[in-house]
């Protein structure tokens, strides 16, 4: 396992060869106007099979309705919501026109929408009011005007937002976030390792999201009807895995709708490398999503990348590269990124996944990045 020092230094002698594939026409610098695209080509969802099995399903069903998995459907209405917002300038009390999408937020939205996620992670907090009474004024108006138009809309925007998770809620250290865990190996070890820290997992392939909840329901003990209301009164402690919530969907998606300085620590684990020019629009790692990654971390916060492909691995770097230095300040540049040593792999990758392996024998090695939030000027 190879990692990055700070001066661009691989550990070790680096492979000679890391793809097997012709990668010359990788696009080695990314334009400051290109988007990460969610929406995969036809054929990409075809070979993903992304349905999943009936045993898979019914898991995702089960795991939703006891609070580990978050309800895509009212994730759904809260990013129409959210999107409308930002999509109609008149609904703003700044009255910009253009708005980024890595924007710091408002106090009034940044607050709603802390308030909206620690009810629907079950995070302990100061919880007064409805949530549909504490949202600004740009929340408010998405709901208004279709009132008399389109009852079923109001309606469902307003169960979103007094959505609350039926887990009791509990404190958390840190809060983290892996984007695309594949079969939840490394997710479902760290929540058990780390119990005071929260996990939070996106994949957008449902099969994987189904593999991770089944997983959850044996180590829980919810396939053998466990009574966990009083398994945890007996032993006054959480059952394994109860700081684990898992997202199937994007995980880029997700960081625009998350408040700011809300997660401690990002892990992107073995994405997809896209290795064709055509493509480097689907890569998870563009520099709009890295503006998000900062937002939403606190300061020292970090991002792990952990890839074996040698050209996703430069495209990273030169990515967070050109994002390290874009903020002037009065005493010169803020600096907003900066690459660390990380820490040893058991602390926060502590499994070799199916696709590690697959790699290693193959020949190819895995290379470590670690960026870190600078504090904020």
């Amino acid at each position: 396992l190879y990692f990055t020092q700070p001066s661009d230094h691989i550990m070790g002698e680096p492979p000679v060869d890391s793809g097997g594939d012709d990668h010359s026409d990788v696009d080695v610098e990314p334009s400051s106007r290109q988007k990460y695209k969610s929406r995969k080509p036809i054929w990409w969802k075809q070979l993903s099979g992304r349905r999943g099995t009936r045993a898979q399903r019914q898991a995702t069903q089960r795991m939703t309705t006891r609070g580990y998995c978050i309800n895509k459907e009212v994730l759904k209405d809260f990013s129409r919501v959210i999107n409308r917002s930002k999509m109609d300038p008149s609904l703003r009390s700044d009255g910009k026109t253009e708005i980024s999408e890595a924007e710091e937020l408002s106090v009034g939205e940044e607050e709603w929408r802390r308030t909206w996620w620690n009810r629907t992670l079950a995070i302990c907090f100061d919880d007064s009011g409805d949530a549909i009474d504490t949202a600004p004024n740009s929340i408010i108006e998405t709901i208004k005007p279709r009132e008399t138009e389109n009852y079923k809309y109001a309606d469902k925007i307003r169960q979103m937002c007094s959505h609350r998770n039926p887990l009791p809620p509990q404190t958390y250290n840190e809060v983290w976030l892996e984007i695309g865990f594949g079969n939840g190996d490394n997710l479902l070890a760290n929540a058990k390792n780390i119990p005071d820290i929260l996990f939070i997992g996106a994949e957008i392939h449902q099969p994987g999201v189904g593999t991770v909840l089944r997983q959850m329901e044996r180590e829980i003990g919810l396939d053998k009807e466990v009574d966990l209301s009083t398994q945890q009164h007996q032993n006054d402690t959480p059952p394994p895995c109860n700081n684990m919530r898992v997202l199937p969907g994007d995980g880029i998606k997700l960081l625009s709708l998350l408040p700011n300085n809300y997660l401690d620590t990002l892990l992107i684990t073995f994405p997809d490398p896209w290795p064709k020019k055509s493509h480097t629009q689907w890569r998870v790692v563009q520099r709009e999503t890295v503006k998000q990654m900062r937002r939403v971390l606190k300061d020292g916060g970090r991002v792990f990348v952990v890839t074996d492909a040698d050209f996703f691995s430069d495209w990273t770097r030169h990515i967070f590269t050109l994002e390290s230095s874009v903020g002037d300040t009065n005493d010169g540049k803020d600096t907003h990124w900066k690459e660390v040593v990380p820490p040893k792999r058991e602390e926060w990758l502590p499994v070799v996944s199916y696709y590690e392996q697959k790699g290693i024998n193959e020949g190819r090695y895995s290379m470590i990045q670690c960026w870190q939030v600078c504090k904020r000027k």
